[in-house]
């Protein structure tokens, strides 16, 4: 597949089963989402008038004073939550590729089932992340040997080691190919996100999340992570089985499992 194609395709996904990927999305951004913005509520608002009477030129939107535990959740939480959506996405398209279908709560258990294996791997690829920070691609090289772990792990039931091996013996073979879709990847999930969100950062800039109105920025990241993490996760996925069909011949092999059906 071409990068359009990739990226046409993660729509695609998302248009064949919407009640099930948006409802398993749900399950893992929304506790992220809601816990960063209660824990960041309290933060006043714009004052119009400390504004006007200033004397310098400094402008600053947005609310203040928004804890570490809540900057932390909200970081790190949306990261774990795409691991376990491609996990599963990874999961149900495997299933629809032989003609089945999984439900919504089938699909949710599988991929907490998985647990161990996504938070192990997800916790190995970024330590090995950090080390290679002193390096100048070393970073952007490790990301995008391990990208398709998670797919890994929800396709095949591998434990993170064997996962992140494969990945990288996958992504070795078309590294520049993969490195430029996660970079496209990320680039339209950064344009989702300043489409989708600027206007309620900005509200919640100027009214603050004093008392309930903690629950705007809430909704605002629930609304936007709903969008993005899907589409990100279905580019991570597509890659992955193209990688697949381009190193292993996995169309081939579904055709034949087409032609020969088990009898057993």
């Amino acid at each position: 597949m071409t990068a359009s194609d990739i990226l046409d395709g993660s729509f695609a996904i998302l248009r064949r089963a919407p009640g099930t990927i948006l409802g398993l999305t749900a399950v893992f951004v929304v506790p992220v989402q809601a816990l960063g913005a209660w824990l960041g509520r309290g933060a006043e608002g714009l004052d119009l008038d400390a504004l006007l009477d200033q004397t310098d030129t400094s402008f600053q939107l947005g609310p203040t004073g928004v804890s570490d535990a809540a900057t932390a959740v909200l970081l790190v939480g949306p990261m774990v939550a795409l691991v376990f959506v491609a996990a599963a996405i990874a999961r149900l398209v495997s299933a629809w590729q032989v003609g089945h279908d999984l439900r919504p709560g089938e699909l949710v258990r599988a991929t907490l089932g998985r647990s161990g294996a996504l938070l192990v791997s997800f916790v190995l690829v970024h330590l090995l992340e950090l080390v290679s920070i002193f390096g100048v691609l070393l970073p952007l090289a490790v990301m995008t040997w391990f990208l398709v772990t998670a797919p890994v792990i929800g396709a095949e039931g591998l434990g993170p080691i064997a996962a992140m091996r494969r990945s990288a013996r996958l992504v070795s073979r078309r590294f520049w190919m993969v490195l430029g879709l996660a970079l496209l990847g990320f680039l339209v999930e950064q344009l989702f996100e300043s489409a989708i969100g600027l206007l309620p950062i900005v509200l919640s800039g100027i009214v603050g999340t004093e008392g309930a109105l903690w629950v705007l920025p809430a909704v605002a990241g629930i609304f936007t992570s709903l969008v993005t993490v899907p589409v990100v996760a279905g580019v991570t996925v597509l890659i992955y089985l193209d990688l697949r069909v381009r190193t292993e011949g996995l169309d081939l092999e579904l055709d034949l499992v087409d032609a020969f059906p088990s009898t057993t």
